[in-house]
């Protein structure tokens, strides 16, 4: 049975109003168990934009079916892949960027929030996807950060030298395509 976003913070996200949603989690035996939208995986799954939840290490706990879509790939999930869970990154200028400097290392270091900052997603075929990403810290009750939530989307109001055409990328890699 499908599960539609029917929650606020589904609603939100869908609607690019991050400003409203208070990401929290809490720590069990030293690992993030997420609350909210990002404890429900059929919910997360529902949205059709791509999200991940890392730990405070930079490891990726949990992703949806869209990230996935994105990247071209299913992570290794809780285990050594760090700060992204796509094939290789790269700034819009297409110079690589290492995993360790993509827009989630900026919240898991220092607790602030990136907004709309343009990556792009290589996946192991070789597509290319510029992605519009939103990183948020996940804090527990102590208002700590202990890891971190990555929401992103298919830029498609920008165009960046070595893309792929629309017409070649498959429509797997149109990951929230047309929306705002």
């Amino acid at each position: 049975m499908a599960t539609t976003v029917t929650d606020t913070e589904g609603t939100m996200i869908l609607d690019g109003d991050f400003d409203k949603i208070d990401f929290r989690g809490e720590l069990v035996d030293g690992h993030l168990v997420a609350k909210g939208i990002l404890a429900d995986q059929a919910a997360m799954d529902s949205i059709p934009v791509g999200i991940y939840v890392l730990e405070k290490d930079a490891t990726v706990v949990k992703c949806n079916k869209t990230a996935i879509a994105g990247w071209g790939r299913t992570p290794s999930l809780g285990t050594s892949e760090k700060y992204c869970g796509s094939h290789l990154l790269r700034y819009p200028s297409g110079e690589v960027m290492p995993h360790e400097l993509a827009p989630p290392s900026v919240t898991i270091n220092n607790g602030a929030t990136v907004r709309n900052a343009d990556v792009i997603c290589e996946q192991p075929n070789g597509n290319r996807l510029l992605a519009l990403v939103n990183v948020f810290p996940i804090r527990d009750n102590e208002d700590e950060v202990i890891g971190a939530v990555n929401i992103f989307r298919h830029n498609t109001s920008k165009t960046v030298p070595g893309l792929l055409s629309e017409s070649t990328n498959s429509s797997d890699s149109k990951i929230g395509e047309g929306e705002q």
